[in-house]
């Protein structure tokens, strides 16, 4: 929350940046005093498809995998430095030059005007996938596939975007919040409502703020960027089909808030030489399933849907307020948790809340402690499940370590005092 109080600002000796010190929890203005005077990082977009790729087609609008997209970025001129935009050899219609990476299809390299009163600018390849997807037929494998590439890319760029669709975009940014957990490299995830193929399209800002933030400012680590803010990427979720502001971190502030100040409301990881750990390797086949909770269910009907799933190896479940199940012994759910947790099966419970908060503070959280059940605290459903699918797929800990972990802060995903 901004205050009127007094703010104590002080400059570098080259002039080129301003911290803002505050007290009382006041925002900072947020500039990179590393960063030189005309500098130019470099940045890889990794496309998979969604709405800000989509076209009209005649079955409605889809992510159809053309270099139309190429094209309309390469014309516009908060994307493209004016330099290439007024040289007569280049237009909307000019060939495109593609280079296959694999399966893969990578575009030529494009520059930015200047985004900051210094002179700084960012170089940027648009890297695209095989297949441009609807962000709903997004899976595991994907993930992995993503993950590579940032991965293999690493040492050769100074920041990542992923374009996707919106609709698992925060489930995506949830599971690189983790493989990439400590990494001294931002690596944000955008899309958009409109296509950029549309009139009125967020995707052109949201493209803009995420290549200043991977390739200006200081920060590090998974954010989701999107309507001027930068969320932290194991905390937000999709709150609106509609509203250009589709996203939100129900528990924690925005990372940064891309206004006329760039500010931010809490301290930020900054850019380092930090390698990121081993990449995990995500189980493709289905591992965590969620089920949830309403009036009725019984622990025969959980077990069911567990036996339907053969690889299952986590559950979340959705409980009522803080974490409250259907208990009562002619249920049987007590039970049926009990023999999952014997399994070896995780069991997690968040909660149904929009601002969720589960902590064993009444008996019957106490009880499910008892038996192994894990409270997921302020969770959202996205990072639970990354989470979850993080761990399992990790087969050189053992259960106990994983139920361990899970309860462990890992990269800034939970509070675990939340509410108590």
């Amino acid at each position: 929350m901004q205050t009127s109080q007094t703010q104590l600002i002080a400059h570098d000796e080259g002039g080129s940046l301003v911290v803002v010190l505050t007290c009382c929890h006041l925002p900072i203005l947020l500039l990179d005093t590393t960063a030189e005077k005309g500098m130019r990082r470099k940045c890889l977009c990794i496309g998979t498809g969604g709405t800000i790729a989509s076209e009209v087609t005649r079955g409605g609008l889809a992510p159809t995998r053309t270099d139309l997209f190429f094209r309309r970025i390469r014309s516009h001129p908060s994307l493209t430095s004016p330099s290439e935009l007024t040289s007569s050899s280049v237009s909307f219609d000019s060939p495109v030059q593609t280079t296959l990476v694999g399966k893969n299809t990578l575009y030529p390299t494009l520059i930015t005007p200047d985004l900051d009163d210094d002179g700084r600018s960012v170089e940027y390849e648009i890297l695209d996938l095989d297949r441009h997807m609807d962000s709903s037929e997004m899976t595991p494998s994907e993930w992995n596939t993503i993950a590579s590439l940032v991965y293999e890319n690493w040492q050769a760029y100074d920041g990542f975007v992923i374009l996707s669709g919106t609709d698992t975009l925060a489930y995506t940014a949830a599971i690189l919040s983790f493989l990439f957990h400590s990494a001294g490299k931002p690596i944000v995830v955008t899309g958009a409502q409109i296509p950029l193929s549309r009139p009125r399209s967020d995707g052109w800002t949201n493209l803009l703020d995420s290549l200043f933030v991977a390739g200006v400012l200081p920060y590090a680590g998974v954010g989701i960027v999107f309507n001027h803010q930068v969320l932290h990427g194991c905390r937000a979720t999709k709150t609106s089909p509609n509203l250009f502001a589709a996203f939100t971190s129900p528990c924690v502030p925005a990372l940064i808030n891309l206004n006329v100040k760039i500010t931010s409301d809490t301290a930020l990881p900054l850019r380092s030489s930090a390698s990121p750990p081993p990449l995990v390797d995500l189980y493709a086949d289905p591992t965590v399933i969620a089920v949830h909770v309403y009036p009725g269910m019984t622990g025969s009907l959980l077990e069911a849907q567990v036996a339907s799933v053969p690889t299952c190896r986590a559950v979340i479940l959705s409980a009522y307020g803080s974490g409250n199940l259907p208990l009562d012994e002619k249920n049987g759910l007590l039970d049926s948790l009990k023999r999952l947790v014997e399994r070896e099966v995780l069991v997690v419970v968040i909660s149904q809340c929009a601002i969720p908060n589960v902590y064993p503070l009444y008996t019957q959280g106490r009880t499910l402690l008892s038996i192994g059940v894990l409270p997921g605290y302020d969770l959202t459903h996205e990072a639970a499940f990354a989470k979850l699918i993080w761990l399992v797929s990790r087969p050189e800990i053992s259960f106990q370590e994983k139920q361990e972990l899970f309860e462990t802060p890992v990269t800034g995903e939970m509070t675990i005092d939340a509410g108590v």
